[in-house]
């Protein structure tokens, strides 16, 4: 008989859902040696993401609506060809 998996503890899952949150200071904090009595929240804070700046997170926003935009625009003007390819065809067949 297989046996079920072990169900994690919910204080490893909230750590694991919100590792972006830590900011600069608590990153400093660590590296100075503040937070060295909760190893749990010190190894939290070291192993996450570096935040983003507002600029740059706007940039990548706009960056994807533009790559967004030019998917649309390649897809209409394939259907536009496919449309004069259809019509050049029905005036070949008339001739």
């Amino acid at each position: 008989m297989k046996k079920a998996p072990a169900k994690l503890k919910k204080s490893a899952v909230k750590l694991k859902k919100a590792p972006a949150k830590f900011n600069k200071g608590l990153k400093a904090a660590s590296k100075a040696g503040k937070l060295d009595n909760n190893p749990k929240f010190k190894a939290a804070v070291d192993n996450s993401p570096v935040a983003m700046k507002k600029a740059a997170m706007k940039m990548k926003k706009e960056s994807m609506a533009m790559m967004k935009k030019s998917v649309a625009m390649l897809k209409k003007a394939s259907a536009m060809k496919m449309k004069m390819d259809k019509s050049a065809a029905k005036l070949k067949k008339k001739k």
